[in-house]
């Protein structure tokens, strides 16, 4: 039995790596009717889908779109609440455009939903989106990954594509193909097929950017890529970029950690500026207006979310030397204690009001966000704690702000934006507002480090007297809206 790693170690010879992907010209690209129910046994070859992991914020999306594409997707999440309130049509999570193509592909029948992994016998393509966390000393998690595949051995026959979509630590997907290959005999790239493709979307935009993005594909075999390429050729506009398989799952890692990274330099340089009494946030836009070689993101006290928080250390696992993405974690994870600490020389703490705890703005997902990391240090003064966000059920309501002691942004919603109308409601003219994001207009000239006391926003005091220099704000740097570009319930 052949295991084919030499094509593991080297690309395949003579193959073009990026090759574009015009939707019109696939054979497998044509739009299933939109009136009439599929029966599965009637799905033209190569056609039939299960997605493993169907009920998350990478599945979902991913099934919607291949399902509103000509394909029979069968949709597998154990999570059996998330498949009721799928079949019936909602959508547990914010997601744009995600209701309207869920009504969709349920009324054509083109999409459905279930516990089972019975589908995955009769499916030409499995796609594996499966939760791959770090256990509680931050060693990477495949366990249960591999306990799917141990568990479906019998379900993969010939001719059969396996999509591995979930983030991994690198030489996950070998791993899988050895297991595949040493139980059924069947031999990768000639009697079936692997790659690793990962999504690298942003979260609540996943729809149109599954569609638009390149595709990553790690392939053991030309054979292995060709069978993939044409599978995402049903459904996607952008290119498929051949790359081997521990590449691509490398390059899965470092697209999330290249930015977890920028962010902690950037917060790096709010330190360091906060120590001179300096504006990072009018140095980054300065330094950034029309110059081509610096692209520098916006600080701020919230970088977190499932991928960035753990992919660091799947791709630090085996290195002798990970210290400036461990640096990163240290950077982005001090920040709301040393926001805190700023506060407390300020004033006495009696009541406090967290604004936002979610990850990122205008979504539904608190999946490691550090706004649980302020509430518990909080806690630890025993400070009395309001939270206000209008995308987490169960969050405080505005009238509760009443009082506050200190205002803390760490999550800048487009609800948020009218701080003249949230000190209102705190209606305590000594509140501290922190702004590390440099959300509200108001911080270019009350203070250099957004924290300032709500009276000068109404009086318009600055805090250090200092004249504003005219800096271009329309061109605002990267902020928590581009923080995290996935993340989802069983994988990321």
């Amino acid at each position: 039995m052949s295991t084919h790693r030499s094509s593991f170690l080297s690309p395949p010879a003579r193959l073009e790596l990026t090759h574009t992907l015009p939707r019109s010209a696939s054979p497998i690209s044509a739009a299933a009717p939109s009136s009439e129910v599929i029966p599965l046994q009637s799905v033209p070859e190569l056609k039939k889908v299960a997605i493993i992991g169907a009920g998350g914020h990478v599945g979902l999306p991913l099934s919607l779109v291949i399902a509103d594409s000509g394909f029979q997707v069968t949709g597998i999440d154990l999570n059996l609440q998330t498949i009721r309130t799928l079949e019936n049509g909602s959508v547990p999570f914010v997601e744009d455009g995600a209701e309207h193509l869920l009504a969709k592909v349920l009324r054509t029948g083109s999409l459905k939903f279930t516990t089972s992994y019975e589908s995955i016998a009769e499916s030409d393509t499995v796609v594996l989106i499966i939760g791959t966390p770090v256990d509680a000393n931050l060693n990477p998690r495949i366990d249960s990954l591999l306990d799917v595949v141990e568990q479906n051995m019998s379900r993969f026959h010939e001719n059969q594509l396996i999509v591995l979509r979930s983030t991994v630590s690198p030489g996950t997907t070998e791993l899988v193909k050895d297991l595949i290959e040493d139980l059924t005999g069947m031999t990768e790239g000639e009697d079936f097929f692997v790659v690793f493709a990962p999504e690298r979307v942003l979260q609540t935009k996943a729809i149109e950017e599954i569609r638009g993005l390149p595709q990553l594909v790690g392939a053991f075999s030309e054979a292995s890529f060709r069978r993939a390429e044409d599978f995402f050729s049903g459904f996607i506009d952008g290119q498929c970029i051949m790359l081997q398989p521990v590449e691509s799952e490398i390059g899965k890692l470092i697209t999330n950690m290249a930015r977890y990274v920028s962010f902690a330099l950037a917060n790096e340089f709010y330190l360091i500026a906060d120590a001179f009494g300096a504006n990072m946030h009018r140095i980054v836009r300065a330094c950034n207006q029309d110059y081509p070689r610096l692209d520098l993101p916006s600080p701020g006290p919230n970088v977190g979310g499932p991928c960035l928080y753990k992919d660091g250390y799947y791709l630090v696992d085996k290195l002798q030397f990970p210290d400036i993405i461990t640096t990163s974690f240290k950077i982005n994870e001090s920040i709301p204690m040393y926001l805190l600490e700023k506060v407390r020389g300020l004033t006495d703490i009696k009541k406090a009001a967290i604004l936002g705890m979610t990850f990122k703005p205008n979504c539904d997902d608190t999946r490691n966000s550090l706004s649980y990391k302020l509430r518990k240090h909080l806690r630890g003064m025993r400070a009395e704690i309001v939270e206000v966000d209008p995308y987490v059920p169960g969050a405080e309501t505005w009238d509760r702000l009443a009082g506050a002691d200190a205002l803390f942004l760490m999550t800048p919603h487009r609800e948020f934006r009218d701080l003249q109308g949230i000190l209102a409601k705190i209606d305590n003219p000594n509140c501290v507002v922190v702004d590390m994001w440099d959300f509200w207009d108001e911080n270019e000239s009350l203070s250099h480090d957004g924290i300032y006391r709500a009276y000068q926003v109404t009086s318009g005091t600055a805090g250090n007297g200092s004249k504003t220099i005219p800096v271009q704000r329309h061109r605002r740097p990267q902020t928590s809206e581009e923080i995290s570009g996935s993340g989802d319930t069983q994988g990321g």
